[in-house]
């Protein structure tokens, strides 16, 4: 299947319920939760470490070749700068990654082959992703020649 137009938007729901549904239940983190502002997401949640660790991530989203990319711009523990926390979630993050074969960790950012997702979660199909926008509760993925 090849696609020559798609416009796809899911909203801040869309994507909670699909990463309650597929996120790996070996995952350490509890109640987590995304918004979208202007071109970036946030993902917050609680790290169970000695204490309940609120912590709030910010993540800018682009294309780059063909694939979705996502850096960490911001990380918040316990309401302030968390570099002690930082790497605990920031290992979460990567040791999904690496069970995923779709998503690769190049530097600071991951690079995500929705091709590869798809196939593996759906159908199939050669996208040709041009652009993420996110706006405040949407995010709108755009594909095709």
């Amino acid at each position: 299947m090849e696609l020559h137009s798609l416009k796809l938007s899911l909203t801040e729901q869309d994507l909670n319920e699909l990463l309650r549904k597929y996120l790996p239940k070996t995952v350490e983190l509890e109640d987590l939760r995304i918004k979208f502002d202007d071109q970036r997401i946030h993902v917050t949640g609680v790290y169970p470490f000695f204490i309940s660790v609120r912590f709030e991530t910010i993540w800018e989203v682009g294309v780059e070749n063909g694939h979705a990319s996502a850096r960490l711009a911001s990380f918040k523990a316990m309401g302030v700068p968390g570099n002690i926390f930082k790497s605990s979630v920031v290992k979460i993050v990567e040791d999904i990654a690496k069970q995923e074969g779709w998503i690769r960790i190049v530097g600071d950012r991951f690079l995500a082959d929705l091709e590869l997702g798809c196939s593996k979660y759906a159908v199939l199909a050669n996208l040709h992703l041009k652009s993420i926008i996110v706006r405040p509760g949407t995010l709108v993925l755009e594909a095709g020649h």
